[in-house]
Formats: structure tokens, C-alpha cells, sequence
């Protein structure tokens, strides 16, 4: 039993140290609460006017989501063991989303105003996904560096699958979508389609041989479009982060102790365009 331990502790943590996470969620959380509303965190929290209302309603917002209590329960255990708990509720999402979907749950268990249970439980999982990610742009200041970028933009496309498929359940569930059929409109009753839909309507490219069937089609299309357009703003926000960070880091090498601050900025998305450019012409 030992070596099966060992074995997976090594399989899913490599050499990296479970060392403590120093500090209780719930209560750094409402640190961070009371750091915006007194501006006495450092330069970067301090906000006024909208910036602040809304720093203050995004912290507030995480403790009605099981994210915040997930942290909370294995953050007990160190820090690793948070990362990695909050790794299963990421795949455990992304499970949910595709039963939901393609088992037909979103039609079961109608006990929420005549709406679906599971439809419900879609929605929510959209809006956490949205306030959560909302969350790390406006107040990035309070997070700590992740452990690497590369595992981050795992977790945002991991994100992204579990967000169409759940637009896709709430889709169904509304009988929100159609499609012309001998120049009659038959509704989408098919997971496929209307996972089909949702992907293109990410991407801003729409073919027309699906449309919105009425007014809540329309809109749950503009706030699906809005929802990808901030999953998108989140990963540049990474990848400029990094690439000011490698910045820093070649400069501090080049320098010795000398530290230079770097700050994602024009800067920082030319040397992005630069990499991309490279990587074509390979």
C-alpha cells in the first residue's frame, strides 16, 4: 500500500514539497475584503469609483461559490493538496457538464420554477466560471503565482470545454435554438447541435444553419459571446504576465542583484506578436 502511495504521490506531484499554505482561505479572503475597503493593501488594490465597487462585489461574490470552500477543506493539508483539490472540482465540472448534456438530465428533476434541476446547476457552474475569472483580472493582485503557466492555460481550456457544453444543456433545456428544414424551422432537440452551436457561437464565427429560435436564444447568444470574450481577456492577461516576468528575469541575470519592475503593457504585446510571428515561420 505504501508503494502505491508513493508511487501516486510521485505520478501527481513530482518533486514539489506539500509545505504549509500559511494562512486560512476564508479568513485571507475577508482580509482581502477589508484591503479594498480601506486601501491598505499595497499600490495595486487601491481603487476608486467602479474599479472599487466592483473589486469588493467579486471577492464577496466567491463565498456563495463551492470554489472558495474547496480551497478552504484542502488548503487544511498544505498547499499542494489545494492546488490538486481544486484540480478535481475543475474535472469534476467538466464531467458534470458532459452527463448533463448528453444523458439528457437537463430535462429531469424540474423543481427550480418549473426549470430544470440540472439546467440550474448549468448555469451556476457559468456564472462561477465567469465571476471567478473576473475575479483573478480586477483584483490579480491579491492571488499568489501560479505554479506554472502552462497548467493555467490547462485549467482555461478545460474551462472553455465545460462552458460550452454547459451554454449547450441551457440551450436544450429553453428550447432556445432551431434550424431550417425544407424552409420550416424544426427545434434542436439533438446535444450535438446544440453543442455544435455553442462552439461556433464561442468563436464568433456562426454559419447560419443554426439560429435562435426566440428571445432568450438571442440572449443567452450575446451573453455567451460576453462570457468567452472575458475567458479570452484572461489569457492574455497570463501570457502578458509571463512574458513580463521572463523579461524581469533576463534582466535581473544580465545585471547580477539589480532588479528592474517590468509591467505587462505595449511592451510586453509586441513581444507576444514577435513570438507568434516566429512560431508561423518555423
Amino acid at each position: 500500500m505504501s508503494t502505491d502511495k508513493k508511487f501516486f504521490s510521485k505520478l501527481l506531484m513530482s518533486s514539489y514539497s506539500n509545505e504549509p499554505l500559511g494562512h486560512k482561505v476564508l479568513s485571507h479572503q475577508i482580509q482581502n475584503l477589508k484591503d479594498v475597503w480601506n486601501n491598505t493593501g499595497d499600490a495595486k488594490s487601491k481603487a476608486i469609483g467602479t474599479e472599487r465597487l466592483l473589486k469588493m462585489f467579486l471577492i464577496i461574490v466567491q463565498f456563495i461559490t463551492p470554489s472558495i470552500y474547496i480551497r478552504a477543506f484542502f488548503g487544511r493539508y498544505g498547499n499542494l493538496a489545494k492546488n490538486l483539490g481544486i484540480e478535481l472540482y475543475v474535472i469534476f465540472k467538466l464531467l458534470c457538464a458532459f452527463c448533463i448534456l448528453f444523458f439528457g438530465l437537463y430535462n429531469n428533476l424540474k423543481i427550480i420554477w418549473g426549470y430544470s434541476f440540472f439546467m440550474c446547476w448549468a448555469f451556476f457552474m457559468i456564472l462561477e466560471t465567469v465571476l471567478y475569472s473576473a475575479n483573478l483580472i480586477i483584483n490579480n493582485n491579491v492571488f499568489t503565482n501560479p505554479i506554472s503557466y502552462k497548467r493555467n492555460l490547462i485549467f482555461v481550456i478545460l474551462d472553455y470545454i465545460e462552458l460550452n457544453l454547459d451554454f449547450a444543456t441551457v440551450y436544450l433545456s429553453l428550447k432556445a435554438l432551431k434550424k431550417i428544414v425544407s424552409n420550416n424551422d424544426v427545434l434542436i432537440t439533438k446535444p450535438l447541435d446544440s453543442l455544435y452551436f455553442s462552439f461556433i457561437s464561442s468563436l464568433t464565427i456562426g454559419y447560419g444553419d443554426i439560429t435562435p429560435l426566440n428571445d432568450t436564444g438571442k440572449y443567452l447568444i450575446i451573453f455567451q459571446v460576453l462570457v468567452f470574450l472575458l475567458l479570452g481577456a484572461l489569457v492574455i492577461n497570463f501570457y502578458s504576465a509571463q512574458i513580463a516576468s521572463e523579461k524581469e528575469g533576463r534582466k535581473s541575470d544580465s545585471k547580477g542583484n539589480s532588479r528592474s519592475i517590468v509591467r505587462p503593457g505595449m511592451h510586453s504585446w509586441l513581444c507576444l506578436f514577435k513570438r507568434f510571428r516566429k512560431g508561423i515561420s518555423r
